[in-house]
């Protein structure tokens, strides 16, 4: 007996010790920590796998290509303490831009300020690569606490972190091997949506301003980082505006300051941020359509009865001003009206990329490329292999919940979820957005599957659960294949090589393609850059386009001075039969370019160029130094001297002028018969 009341007394004490063991701060804290930290390892992993199976199939010293290249760039000059230029003449040259208007500059300082903290062992490039993967997985945790702050269910935390974690669709553009804007800013959304949960739920006054703040901040950051957060923000303002006009959402005047402080910090970033104020996004229909919602909602009592022209005010304001954005914005209309002529040619064609490029203009052509190609089934289940069913279920079960319970979250999600669907059936890149909605209702299903039976709960459970395994699994099976295809790497090394060796920084004529590797690791100026958000560099490579394309030798030769550039690298394979519609001549509607076009003598007669003198080639690239106008005239001035000087007698100095003048123009008929003299006379 006393035995047993002695073991009573002990599994009591302790029970007591563990449960204030785990309601301890401190513990908690710690538990918190060591979940949260788990999910941005497990990310991390996952990313650095994949990237791990790219050093294997193509060199551990793998460059940046594209605007990545360029982005890479500006990463080194902070590195290097250079910080960067007011103005860069080495893009777009002659006249160079300004970084800070051209480009999103928020990450470069970051990973700059980052990779000076890692081993110095590493190469600058692996230690951007492994920051940029794991400032991505930042929004792993975020993701965790989102769902938590919402629906308190760990369980429903860590299955839909765990799938952002591990999910192709995350991670197969986060692994660091490209740089992107997007990365960098997707944490910052992420951090803004879930601060925004915890302002919804929290019934402290100081912790639903501080949260409001906080996803205010983010969300201008994000909106700095990369300005595609502009899909966001239109969902946000529209989402908004049908609940301002059915009266019950705002009668919580947290809602309306939580609002008011995200609307304040959009403006002062369009206001304040280099990049946004040159593109005038102040004047962006988003941003106009939500200050019409202002007089509505900061009437001053929801309880006093609304007048009936403030009503109309409320319903009229916001798209009257949304449509005088387009009128106004003539800067953002500049930036961003190429997207949505795009988007126009894909709802006009069905989705469908039309054989004709005369159907579509040049803006629609050159954009519809691989990063924005439409979606079939094929390339959705290759993204979403076991968690396309899952996620119909969690639509079809979320959809009939929200009309049983006012939850805004889910309503929230839902409408998130729905356009990101169909921007991603338009826009593969819109993958991103879509992979974030898909973790959440997992999330969501998770914890409705808590409030049935038990059987019903542990099914459900252990179906996400390999779900998620599943994932995972097929990520890193295709691991070699989920990375961006670096694309004659070799050529482009011998290419650099003997430039190198052979040619000052002279401007440099490439297509965009190639450009961006040059001028970032060779440093040379170039022409074209990978940047289409500017109406001056589209049109520029419309005209190289049509130049190269449609015109003869000469044309390009005078197209190509008034950029004073000096030698032209042509990418051979322009005319091949393979995916013709990502190629130039599709883009500039000259799929059978005349006889007398530029490109044929490039691509198959090189040594004939009377204004492209062939220097050098490999199996991809061909380098040509360009005989400009005022070479020309030189090569004719000193031809002119030789045969004076023949004239006279002087052969020597015939001779030196007369070669002299070759080297300027190689094809200078005078100089050539007078050299043939020379040697006749000797």
């Amino acid at each position: 007996m006393c035995v047993k009341l002695y073991h009573s007394r002990l599994n009591n004490n302790m029970h007591r010790s563990i449960s204030r063991l785990s309601n301890s701060p401190l513990v908690v804290a710690l538990g918190v920590f060591c979940g949260l930290g788990a999910l941005f390892g497990l990310g991390l992993w996952m990313r650095l796998s994949v990237l791990e199976a790219q050093y294997r199939l193509h060199g551990a010293d793998l460059p940046f290509t594209l605007e990545s290249a360029l982005e890479f760039r500006y990463v080194r000059m902070f590195y290097d303490g250079a910080g960067l230029p007011e103005h860069d003449a080495k893009v777009q040259a002659p006249e160079g831009v300004d970084p800070r208007a051209t480009y999103t500059i928020a990450a470069e300082p970051v990973y700059a300020g980052l990779a000076r903290l890692l081993p110095k062992r590493w190469s600058l490039t692996g230690r951007v690569r492994f920051i940029a993967a794991a400032w991505f997985c930042l929004g792993i945790p975020w993701v965790a606490l989102w769902l938590w702050w919402w629906l308190r269910s760990l369980p429903a935390a860590g299955i839909g972190a765990a799938y952002y974690a591990v999910g192709l669709a995350s991670v197969m553009r986060s692994t660091g091997q490209e740089l992107s804007h997007e990365n960098f800013a997707l944490p910052l959304l992420v951090a803004a949506l879930a601060c925004n949960v915890l302002a919804e739920k929290a019934l402290r006054r100081g912790v639903w301003l501080a949260a409001g703040a906080l996803s205010a901040l983010f969300l201008a950051l994000a909106l700095m980082s990369w300005d595609l957060i502009q899909f966001y923000i239109f969902i946000w303002v529209l989402l908004h505006y049908v609940r301002l006009l059915r009266g019950s959402y705002f009668q919580d005047r947290r809602r309306v300051w939580r609002w008011v402080m995200t609307l304040a910090a959009l403006l002062a970033a369009a206001l304040l941020n280099p990049y946004l104020r040159a593109h005038a996004f102040v004047y962006a229909p988003a941003i106009l359509f939500a200050c019409g919602m202002l007089p509505a909602l900061l009437w001053p009592s929801a309880s006093r009865p609304r007048p009936k022209l403030l009503f109309w005010v409320a319903v009229l304001l916001p798209p009257v001003l949304g449509w005088l954005g387009l009128w106004l914005s003539g800067g953002y209309g500049e930036a961003y009206g190429h997207f949505g002529e795009l988007l126009f040619a894909k709802l006009r064609f069905l989705n469908q990329k039309p054989a004709n490029p005369a159907w579509l203009t040049f803006d629609q052509r050159i954009l519809w490329v691989p990063a924005l190609n439409s979606v079939n089934w094929g390339l959705t289940k290759m993204l979403f292999p076991a968690t396309i069913v899952p996620i119909g279920l969690s639509v079809v079960l979320t959809l009939l919940f929200a009309r049983r319970r006012a939850d805004p979250e889910i309503i929230h999600l839902l409408v998130f979820f729905i356009a990101g669907a169909f921007c991603f059936w338009l826009f593969m890149r819109f993958h991103v957005f879509l992979a974030l909605a898909a973790a959440l209702l997992l999330g969501w299903l998770v914890w409705w599957s808590g409030r049935r039976r038990w059987w019903w709960r542990a099914v459900l459970l252990a179906w996400l659960l390999v779900t998620v395994y599943l994932e995972g699994l097929h990520t890193l099976r295709g691991a070699e294949r989920w990375g961006a295809h670096p694309g004659y790497l070799a050529q482009k090394r011998e290419l650099l090589v003997w430039l190198r060796d052979n040619v000052a920084e002279d401007v440099i004529l490439a297509n965009f393609g190639i450009s961006a590797y040059l001028l970032a690791y060779g440093d040379y100026p170039i022409v074209l850059h990978p940047k289409f958000e500017t109406m001056e560099i589209r049109e520029r490579v419309r005209q190289y386009g049509e130049h190269l394309f449609k015109q003869p030798e000469q044309q390009l030769r005078d197209w190509a001075d008034r950029y004073q550039a000096r030698y032209y690298v042509y990418s051979l394979g322009e005319f091949a039969d393979y995916q013709v519609d990502c190629q130039m001549r599709y883009f500039v509607d000259a799929l059978d370019p005349p006889p007398a076009a530029a490109a044929r003598l490039f691509e198959y007669d090189p040594r004939r160029g009377r204004y492209f003198v062939y220097l050098w080639g490999n199996a991809k690239y061909r380098l040509f130094r360009i005989v400009s106008g005022e070479d020309e005239r030189t090569a004719a001035g000193l031809a002119d001297r030789s045969r004076r000087q023949l004239e006279r007698g002087a052969l020597d100095e015939a001779e030196s002028l007369a070669q002299l003048s070759l080297m300027y123009d190689p094809h200078n008929t005078e100089a050539a018969r007078a050299m043939l003299r020379v040697d006749a006379l000797r």
